[in-house]
């Protein structure tokens, strides 16, 4: 574009081009200068300007505001666009800071400027400089308004000037008490000559929503996200992050598809629920155990990860318990087992010796002790164990080239994404592989939703959890598109995380010192298997002892016969 001929001042080549009094224009240029310099200037590096009249009069008028803005404005990196009707391009360049000047809605329209920032997730700001005729400023400024607000333009004010040139700034408040989704105009500051009447030009709409309904598109996965339907009570992880979000934004929440959920007994994939929030833009935020991830930043817009949930392999104790033979033997080592054979015939009235022995089996029976259990990934690869795994826990390990190994072990996918589905399917593996023997599998799922459900289902001490971590998943909340709400959202996110909230909720959802205490496992009790051992030795010592008893009893007669 060339900015000489755009800031040339030539009246002449408009017919008919109407002007008014210098001081006027002195007044507006003023308003505007003040405006940069406490906002733009002060928060941003540059911004744009962009024209776009329908008539040759406001344009005159906006070549001579531009000329005045150029002489009283500090030096400031603007970019300039001229936008011509006959010829429409688009020009690139940053759009979060914007000077609209407009002649009309119109002419608002050609710009076209929600084009431009559909697929970002900032916020940005828009002032609009409206030169329209006094009987058709109410009319425009609300089209203006509306248009804003479908495209979710949080941050849309208007400026006019009166042909009295009283210079007011107006915007619209979509939360307003009683008024939701309300694009009424609404006079919010006035310029008084020498400076603005409030300084706050973008004043925050998000802050009290005045209970208006945020629709909201959850799914049903413990222990992130739970809904106690006599209730109306919002459990779990998420289930208490969007309750605190309610609370301190004022805004009542409205379910979409849980009634399904409930009707169906079914969850939702993270992909169905985020396709139902892209599709006919039905719902403001989806939550419910969904990880953030690139794939998605295309049609949506996630809010800061509000928690790192931690992928990790868990083994069950009970498929490592001990055989029978490998009870008889454990006691001792070996070497220590040579030695006491050397010495059987003082083992067989070694009061000492037995006593330990017996009291060693017996803590073996009653701590349930096990076998060597694999420490890392590694350990597993090596031991020919297999992964039983949910069909999203495999696509986030096909993403990560570190993680290919365990993709090479035999894996067992569960078509469900429910956490609790990975545990019954490790155990109906380890029931399959019988008594006695290893069940080579082990669990890969969220360690909190390994936590809770161990803890809901009274099996303290039944699980392994391998020491090496799989994968760190940061789970978020996922809006619309360019949604109005993300900035906020994120800055109340950010703020709930840093106190420790998040993590003194899942603190309270489940113990992990109950997870790790086997005194209070029960459901593996002393069983017959587990006895055979020391029945078969018992039997043995009755035996030997009955064959001594025999053998003396032969000695004795013989020795008696022969003193006869």
């Amino acid at each position: 574009m060339n900015v000489t001929s755009l800031l040339h001042f030539e009246s002449m080549k408009y017919m008919g081009a109407q002007t008014q009094a210098a001081a006027i224009n002195q007044h507006v240029a003023q308003a505007l200068r003040v405006f940069i310099e406490d906002f733009y200037q002060r928060i941003a590096p540059a911004f744009i300007v962009i024209l776009s009249c329908r008539r040759p009069s406001p344009m005159n008028f906006y070549r001579t505001i531009m000329q005045l803005l150029y002489e009283s404005v500090d030096t400031m990196i603007i970019q300039l666009v001229l936008v011509d009707l006959g010829r429409p391009r688009r020009i690139a360049g940053p759009r979060t800071h914007n000077l609209l000047l407009v002649d009309s809605l119109d002419a608002l329209l050609d710009i076209e400027i929600h084009t431009y920032t559909a697929q970002s997730d900032a916020s940005e700001y828009y002032f609009i400089f409206l030169q329209q005729r006094d009987a058709l400023i109410p009319q425009d400024m609300q089209g203006v308004f509306a248009y804003c607000w479908r495209h979710q333009l949080i941050n849309c004010n208007v400026m006019t000037q009166s042909s009295g040139g009283q210079v007011l700034l107006h915007t619209y408040f979509p939360y307003a008490p009683g008024q939701c989704n309300d694009s009424r105009p609404t006079r919010i500051n006035q310029f008084l000559g020498e400076s603005w009447q409030h300084r706050d030009y973008f004043p925050s709409k998000l802050h009290n929503l005045n209970g208006c309904p945020l629709v909201v598109l959850a799914r049903r996965v413990s222990p992130f996200f739970e809904l106690d339907e006599g209730q109306r009570e919002l459990r779990g992880l998420e289930g208490r992050l969007l309750h605190e979000l309610s609370c301190r934004m004022n805004f009542s929440i409205r379910f979409e598809g849980l009634q399904d959920q409930k009707r169906n007994h079914t969850t939702w994939s993270e992909m169905q629920l985020l396709q139902k929030l892209v599709q006919g833009h039905l719902a403001h935020l989806a939550i419910g155990y969904v990880r953030k991830r690139i794939q998605y930043s295309s049609n949506l817009t996630p809010v800061f990860p509000h928690y790192s949930n931690r992928l990790v392999g868990c083994l069950l104790l009970n498929a490592h318990n001990l055989t029978s033979r490998e009870i008889w033997s454990f006691p001792f080592q070996a070497l220590t087992w040579i030695c006491l054979l050397l010495f059987a015939s003082w083992l067989c009235f070694g009061l000492i010796v037995r006593s330990m022995y017996s009291a060693l089996l017996f803590l073996i029976l009653r701590y349930h002790l096990h076998q060597r259990l694999p420490e890392s990934l590694q350990d597993l690869a090596e031991g020919g164990y297999g992964a039983v795994m949910s069909r999203v826990t495999w696509q986030d390990l096909r993403e990560v080239p570190s993680l290919q190994e365990l993709l090479g072990l035999k894996s067992l996918v569960v078509s469900s994404e429910r956490e609790d589905e990975v545990l019954r399917q490790l155990d109906r593996c380890s029931l399959r592989e019988g008594s006695g023997s290893h069940a080579l599998f082990f669990g890969l799922l969220s360690q909190d939703a390994l936590l809770h459900l161990t803890q809901r289902c009274h099996r303290a001490g039944s699980y392994h959890i391998i020491p090496q971590h799989v994968l760190e998943q940061q789970l978020a909340i996922y809006l619309q598109k360019h949604s109005h709400l993300a900035g906020h959202l994120d800055h109340l996110v950010m703020s709930i995380r840093s106190v420790g909230l998040l993590h003194h909720w899942a603190g309270e959802l489940a113990s992990e010192r109950y997870f790790r205490s086997r005194f209070l496992y029960r459901e593996k009790r002393i069983q017959q298997p587990d006895l055979w051992a020391i029945y078969l030795l018992a039997a043995g010592l009755y035996l030997l002892s009955l064959v001594v008893f025999i053998c003396e009893l032969l000695a004795a007669r013989r020795a008696a016969n022969g003193r006869l």
